[in-house]
């Protein structure tokens, strides 16, 4: 098995770390978008409830009617009221996690640039030396050219 880098590995971690933080983070995006769905149906129903009110129509409606609809609407005020909170907590949530996955990516870009760096690094040097060797070796053959010419001259 070909031994990994620790820059690689570092990577390969950070990578997987994204991953996982970007799941919270779609999760969490999810809880609020549920929750403000939930917070459009309490909503439409108490408007929808209202509309049906005791009070609206015009026929003669007794007091126990009136106080029940009347009870019944502030339980649905209340629960929107808490509903509202929810959103609101899970926004935060959400924004935290939100916040987390991009730091999670800059993390990841940073060590991926460094490791983009190095391999330019690496593969100068290797020019550098494959020019070396080119070189020194075009350098040895002009020597011996020349030893071969001046050998023949005398």
């Amino acid at each position: 098995m070909k031994r990994q880098p620790v820059l690689g590995l570092l990577i390969d971690l950070q990578r997987r770390e994204r991953d996982r933080v970007a799941g919270v983070a779609a999760q969490a995006q999810r809880d609020v978008d549920a929750a403000e769905g939930t917070l459009r149906m309490l909503n439409d129903y108490r408007n929808d409830y209202e509309a049906r009110s005791p009070k609206a129509g015009h026929a003669a409606t007794d007091t126990l009617r009136v106080r029940v609809h009347e009870a019944f609407v502030g339980k649905l005020g209340r629960a929107i009221g808490e509903q509202d909170t929810l959103i609101e907590h899970l926004s935060q949530r959400s924004e935290v996690q939100r916040l987390a996955l991009v730091e999670r990516q800059r993390k990841v870009k940073a060590l991926e640039t460094l490791a983009m760096r190095r391999d330019a690094e690496r593969r100068k040097r290797l020019d550098s030396l494959e020019q070396k060797q080119t070189d020194e070796f075009a350098a040895q053959a002009h020597a011996r050219i020349s030893r071969q010419k001046a050998d023949h001259d005398r």
